[in-house]
């Protein structure tokens, strides 16, 4: 556990190496409850702009800093993933209404075709194939990343991804991309 010397955060170089210091562990700490790097991103720096902004929040006697800033960042996730939740939910209500009141263009009937298309190609890769598959490209996550979420080899990941692209292309018609 390491504990912060200085509590004066307004210092550049204070601020500056303790987000040096805390930041790396954060966003993976993050990124367990975040799947999406850019939100997990986000919100660690969010953490480290309340401390920079309201200073006084954080207190040496309560808690050392990396526990404090966890605490924020796991806050800061938890309400950015309610604040999404929310957001499909509304996008879903207003999109069910969209669909019932208007009518479907041809970009619309594309984007549909290509999506049901792909979400049926998919289910006809291998549990393994699809996890890494998704994880690479959806999840955006680099081969070491799926390798570690799915308890594997960086090697083993590889030829995952590998053959269920294989898979997904044999699955797949050839203007599929065409239409979208």
């Amino acid at each position: 556990m390491h504990h912060a010397i200085c509590t004066d955060w307004s210092d550049p170089r204070a601020f500056t190496a303790a987000y040096q210091q805390y930041a790396p562990e954060l966003r993976r700490f993050v990124a367990r409850i975040i799947v999406d790097r850019h939100l997990a991103e986000d919100v660690v720096n969010e953490a480290f702009l309340e401390l920079w902004q309201h200073p006084t929040r954080y207190d040496p006697e309560r808690a050392d800093l990396q526990s404090w800033l966890r605490t924020v960042s796991h806050r800061r996730a938890i309400d950015r993933i309610r604040s999404l939740e929310a957001s499909r939910k509304r996008e879903a209500r207003i999109g069910i209404r969209d669909h019932h009141d208007s009518d479907h263009g041809s970009d619309q009937r594309d984007a549909l075709f290509v999506r049901t298309t792909l979400r049926a190609a998919l289910a006809e890769l291998s549990d393994k194939q699809r996890d890494a598959v998704v994880l690479r490209y959806l999840g955006e996550r680099n081969t070491s990343e799926v390798a570690g979420e799915l308890g594997v080899t960086v090697g083993t990941a590889k030829t995952r991804v590998r053959d269920g692209l294989i898979a997904l292309r044999a699955h797949l018609p050839t203007d599929v991309s065409s239409a979208a």
